[in-house]
């Protein structure tokens, strides 16, 4: 009986020999794993350039669609609207626009609810103003594949 723990102190006196404490790690054992992996490696160079932007404004009217159900009170057929777009590359010479309104209306049982009156159309640029900024990029050349490799510490016996 003595020589079996004899034997079985010995084999964990070897195995824990191999391997190192940790607090971290359950039981306080672990070992280092050399991990390799594939990674894009370029060289960089960085270029600052000019881009020219416009500021776009647009007026005009959108007009009433169809209603599901008639208005307690009469909605505008049309209405005037506005609209502006900042920091584009182009100002169209119209913009497709849309508005609602909420109204209300009674059914035929005399109950009263809220329905939605949508109006679209296109707007007409009205101007256009341009300016300029100072912008940086980064081009990559001579992209490559390389191996790196890392010591990672792993909790347990090595396997």
């Amino acid at each position: 009986m003595k020589t079996i723990l004899t034997v079985a102190a010995a084999v964990v006196a070897l195995t824990n020999a191999s391997a190192e404490a940790r607090p971290n790690c359950p039981g306080g054992q672990g070992y280092w794993e050399e991990v390799v992996r594939n990674v894009r490696v370029c060289d960089t160079q960085t270029e600052n350039y000019t881009v020219t932007l416009k500021n776009c404004n647009y007026a005009g009217h959108v007009y009433l669609g169809h209603l599901w159900n008639k208005p307690d009170f009469p909605l505008p057929h049309a209405k005037y609207k506005t609209s502006s777009r900042r920091g584009v590359e182009s100002c169209p010479a119209s913009q497709y626009a849309t508005d609602f309104e909420i109204y209300w209306y009674t059914d035929s049982d005399g109950r009263r609810w809220t329905g939605h009156a949508n109006y679209s159309g296109h707007l007409a640029k009205t101007s256009e103003q341009s300016y300029t900024e100072q912008r940086t990029r980064t081009i990559e050349t001579n992209c490559r594949t390389e191996q790196r490799v890392t010591r990672v510490f792993r909790c347990g016996f090595e396997p």
